[in-house]
């Protein structure tokens, strides 16, 4: 597809459509390893080895462990460096500074101990996975069917435990915290809400080409809002009012008219937003200042501070910075995710980490501006940018274990679209 061009609503002949299904059928290996890949991220991040690994408020375990994402991440990046050698190799030597910067210092200036190693391991899944998102892009609609799919099943689960049936249960002191909010499949709302803006990001992309192709994306669309509002999470749910209003925004814009379908999309953001505002009002008042955050952000920017060029470590974060901090050492890190890469990985790191994610998000935003909105994964990736910063400023989970694979894999899968549509 020509630069530029990628329309989300223009008419594909059935021939077109069938195509790519027998290509699916041809070398299923691709999207079964997309499939696995997201399962697991998405819907069952479960440790296996070993299964009782301690909680630590960490990128990562306290020791390495091998999760059901950690075999996921393997077998895509088999099955993607055997079937898109070249891309594979592209997307990794985007990191490649950073993987120098982490033997560097992993050989001469951290602990070299399991909670650093289990770090370590945190960043290469994570580079691992945003590699497979940029072979899975030229794909397209496998990634974003299975995140449609993880939508539904999430809300599947939210359902089920309203009725006294839960997939899974968060029990302990976090129990009383999330009393009230959905959780889905995960142990957080803020968890599940941020599967959810991911898989929103995945709807917005999907090909609506017939009828019964537009029906699934405005229904799945429609899930995504239920559950948002279901975890009430405000940071996500402004990121996903932001992130439709820009789409729809853009392709207004590309078609030089308002359609009715726009108008109805429109219409159910507004909806949200307003069956929202009971609970917002009430979350705003329990909790007027966002809790602790200027505190732990000023003990962030102290710990870069006092480590600058090394950092404290992968995953160190709360074992170092919690000796002199009393708030730390109970297992709050700081909520911001590029002040905590930067803690722990020092400065020049934390510059290496985000520049690929950067570069992605400009090269989106270029071709958004000469296509004038018109071309699809840069119309999306733009209106996500808001909520991808807004998210990261206000929280460190997208930093997380099976989270931080979610993140990059959706960005690396943009990146790959937008890079296949160059040629």
């Amino acid at each position: 597809m020509p630069s530029g061009t990628s329309q989300a609503h223009v008419a594909a002949p059935a021939g077109e459509q069938a195509d790519d299904l027998r290509a699916w059928l041809r070398d299923p290996w691709p999207p079964l390893a997309i499939g696995l890949l997201v399962a697991t991220v998405a819907v069952g991040p479960i440790a296996l080895l070993p299964a009782d690994s301690p909680i630590y408020s960490g990128i990562a375990n306290l020791r390495p462990t091998v999760h059901t994402y950690t075999v996921g991440v393997a077998a895509a990046v088999a099955v993607f460096a055997w079937r898109a050698p070249r891309a594979v190799g592209r997307a990794l030597l985007l990191f490649a500074p950073f993987v120098v910067w982490l033997a560097a210092l992993g050989l001469w200036a951290w602990p070299r101990s399991a909670l650093t190693v289990s770090g370590l391991i945190a960043f290469v899944m994570g580079i691992a996975a945003f590699a497979v998102g940029a072979a899975a892009g030229r794909l397209r609609a496998p990634l974003c069917w299975a995140l449609a799919g993880v939508a539904w099943l999430q809300l599947l689960a939210v359902g089920l435990a309203a009725v006294g049936l839960p997939l899974r249960r968060v029990e302990g002191a976090q129990a009383l915290d999330v009393l009230g909010r959905a959780t889905g499949l995960t142990a957080h709302p803020g968890e599940l809400s941020k599967v959810l803006f991911f898989c929103g990001l995945a709807v917005l992309a999907l090909p609506q080409h017939s009828r019964w192709q537009r029906w699934a994306t405005w229904l799945t669309l429609g899930a995504v809002f239920v559950g948002v509002w279901l975890t009430q999470s405000r940071t996500v749910l402004v990121a996903v009012v932001a992130l439709v209003a820009g789409c729809v925004l853009l392709e207004s814009i590309a078609a030089g008219r308002w359609q009715r379908r726009q108008l109805a999309v429109v219409g159910m953001t507004a909806a949200l937003g307003a069956l929202s505002l009971p609970w917002l009002i009430a979350r705003f008042a329990s909790d007027p200042g966002g809790g602790a955050r200027g505190h732990v952000a000023a003990v962030a920017f102290d710990a870069i501070g006092d480590h600058p060029w090394a950092g404290v470590g992968p995953n160190g974060y709360v074992d170092v910075v919690g000796e002199t901090d009393r708030l730390t050492q109970t297992g709050v890190p700081v909520h911001n995710m590029f002040l905590l890469t930067a803690a722990e990985t020092g400065i020049a790191g934390a510059l290496l980490f985000w520049a690929p994610v950067c570069a992605v998000l400009v090269l989106a935003a270029v071709r958004a501006w000469r296509s004038r909105g018109a071309d699809l994964p840069a119309r999306v990736l733009v209106s996500a940018t808001p909520g991808i910063l807004l998210i990261g400023m206000t929280g460190w989970g997208l930093m997380q274990g099976p989270y931080l694979l979610l993140f990059l894999l959706v960005v690396g899968f943009f990146g790959g679209w937008l890079r296949s549509d160059d040629r």
